[in-house]
């Protein structure tokens, strides 16, 4: 044997025995292993964990994998997933959080395992998460004004995370997309935000427990709406003039350029737009409106903006009418008891010309009088109309239209005049007007008196109330006779709530009867000159004296309180019964019998000595009217044979 062949068979020896000593450590080693508790080495984890992160662990030895148990604190929802190495005794172990981390927390992640021969190795990996993620910018951002209505809403994070999921909020509420792109989270709303809206926005992170994390909150207004603020004509205009344009005008300046596909109007009309100033458009038709036609103008909000962007909340709508024939839309007055000194009023529904509108105007009967205009108003002012007299207002065809077509129908309307009028028959001591007022127009006249003495107002409210029946029941006065009442004949003692008037007179003892004398009686006092200087002394009386010569009243009642009574003597004795019937009041002789004290020159003695058949009527109380009373006498003056 050669030397060279001892030499390779020796080599060959000693790569047997290498191989023996390996596979016998190797055979050992595994003993070891199997035989050996686990171990669990978790994985080297950064200062701070990922809110996203997974916590790996590697485990020595054989695992029976059955016996797996892992648990987290603070309890989350997790997912195991064992990863296998090259090295089947070396194994390692991901536990991954469905959902992210709650934020700067502590977390314990227990791990149990058993080897295959059930010896058991529990191991606890302790973990502090990193902080939250914030949010460094925000579009709008907080408290942005005029933000227009297609905006999206776009939030840039300082980190970003592949499972997280974000929620977002917004009140008022509305539709919305939401995507990531990295660090950027997009809404996107569904449909225009509302114009003139204010908004609170908040971000939240949903975490693995189903928390919520704020990240951001915030709010913004979006931009206010175009508004139509004006239109001419307005909406629902009628007899609009067919040479009128229409002009719109909005709250805002509008891109000019989207106005044409914005406007729509039917019937469909020819014209052109201009533009007083950025808000303000004027459409003219190439030729006048058609009369009597009512057009439809739409303002589409889908196509028309304002020049910031902004929108109409809705499409506007505007109709109007043409003019058509001229017509009459009001007549005043109208009825009966119209006022002696009423304008005739005549409205037409649109423009006309004054002159035609005058020509075909009447009243029957004919009547002189001024013409003017206000408006569309024709004003017939009469000189002079007269008492319960019934007249016709007539408007003629053919009044010519100024904007439409002219007028195919004829008018009329009557009115009956009242017969209340009201004179002042003359003036107090201090200058206060003493007023008769008069209803009806026949020869037989009725006078009624109150208030001579001042202290007795009670006496002119009654009268007073005797006016508004007469006012409201004119058609009731017969056509024989005049009513003339004199409320307060004392106005200046009324005044002073005093029985005489400002010379200390009691008009009542003023008057040129055969009794006068100056000196006068009042309870248990004698009055110097209470009777006046001469009778008829005062104007009070003078102004009484006179209406009564003018007027010869046939009936006539002076009103005093408070003794419940009713006086007439001479001609009067028979009227006196009557008025008693009919109130109650007991029926009594006058003079100082009746009152206690001398009483001279009255009303009621000279009324009676010049024929003006005249009774005294004393209320029974100092401070009621008696009205109700009193009525049934009243009325029965209304048919009473005279």
């Amino acid at each position: 044997m050669s030397p060279a062949f001892n030499l390779i068979n020796q080599y060959h020896k000693r790569i047997f025995h290498l191989i023996i000593i390996f596979c016998t450590a190797i055979f050992l080693l595994v003993l070891i292993v199997i035989f050996s508790p686990l171990k669990v080495l978790p994985a080297q984890s950064p200062i701070e964990h990922r809110l996203d992160g997974n916590i790996t662990v590697t485990v020595l030895g054989f695992v029976d994998n059955k016996s797996l148990t892992v648990s987290v604190e603070p309890e989350i929802p997790v997912k195991v997933v064992w990863k296998n190495t090259l090295i089947p005794f070396i194994q390692q172990l991901e536990v991954r959080p469905e959902g992210l981390l709650k934020a700067s927390s502590n977390y314990s992640v227990n791990v149990g395992l058993k080897n295959l021969y059930g010896s058991n190795s529990i191991s606890k990996i302790n973990l502090q998460t990193e902080s939250l993620p914030n949010v460094i910018s925000a579009s709008p951002p907080t408290n942005k004004q005029n933000v227009p209505s297609d905006s999206e809403i776009e939030f840039t994070m300082n980190k970003s995370y592949n499972a997280a999921s974000y929620d977002f909020l917004a009140e008022p509420d509305f539709f919305y997309e939401i995507r990531q792109e990295g660090p950027k989270i997009f809404i996107k709303p569904t449909k225009r935000l509302l114009q003139g809206q204010i908004y609170k926005i908040y971000l939240l992170l949903r975490l693995a427990n189903s928390d919520f994390e704020l990240l951001y909150s915030g709010g913004f207004s979006v931009i206010s709406p175009l508004t139509l603020t004006t239109s001419a004509p307005v909406n629902g205009a009628q007899t609009v003039l067919k040479q009128s344009s229409l002009k719109l005008t909005f709250d805002k300046a509008v891109e000019k350029q989207t106005w044409s596909k914005s406007f729509d109007i039917d019937p469909k009309t020819e014209g052109k737009f201009s533009w007083e100033d950025g808000k303000t458009v004027v459409f003219t038709p190439t030729s006048p409106w058609l009369t009597n036609t009512t057009f439809l103008i739409k303002i589409l909000s889908n196509f028309l903006e304002g020049a910031d962007g902004s929108r109409l909340n809705s499409d506007v709508l505007i109709n109007f009418k043409t003019a058509g024939p001229v017509s009459v839309i009001n007549f005043s007055p109208g009825g009966g008891l119209v006022g002696l000194n009423s304008e005739i009023r005549v409205t037409f529904n649109q423009p006309v010309e004054a002159l035609s509108g005058q020509e075909k105007y009447s009243v029957s009967p004919s009547i002189t009088g001024s013409f003017r205009w206000e408006g569309n108003t024709l004003i017939f002012k009469p000189q002079g109309l007269s008492l319960l007299t019934t007249y016709k207002v007539s408007i003629a065809t053919g009044i010519k239209s100024i904007g439409g077509e002219d007028s195919v129908e004829a008018y009329s309307r009557t009115f009956t005049t009242t017969s209340e009028r009201t004179r002042t028959i003359g003036y107090s001591v201090r200058g206060r007007p003493l007023y008769a007022s008069y209803f009806g127009v026949g020869p037989k006249k009725i006078l009624l008196v109150g208030t001579l003495h001042g202290i007795e107002s009670n006496t002119g409210v009654l009268l007073s109330s005797w006016i508004n029946y007469l006012r409201a029941n004119q058609p009731s006065i017969g056509s024989d006779r005049t009513f003339i009442v004199v409320s307060y004949a004392n106005p200046d003692g009324k005044a002073a709530n005093n029985r005489f008037n400002s010379n200390g007179v009691d008009l009542n003892r003023n008057w040129g009867s055969s009794t006068w004398q100056s000196l006068s009686y009042w309870n248990t006092s004698s009055i110097p000159n209470g009777g006046g200087t001469t009778p008829f002394s005062e104007p009070e009386t003078q102004a009484l004296r006179n209406l009564m010569l003018a007027e010869r009243p046939s009936r006539v009642i002076t009103y005093h309180a408070a003794i419940n009574t009713v006086i007439g003597g001479s001609i009067a004795d028979a009227f006196a019964d009557w008025y008693s019937a009919q109130t109650g009041y007991p029926k009594a002789s006058g003079g100082e019998e009746t009152f206690g004290y001398p009483v001279t020159g009255t009303f009621e003695e000279w009324a009676n000595e010049n024929g003006m058949m005249t009774i005294l009527v004393e209320l029974a109380s100092a401070y009621s009217s008696e009205y109700d009373r009193n009525l049934p006498a009243l009325k029965g003056l209304l048919t009473l044979s005279m």
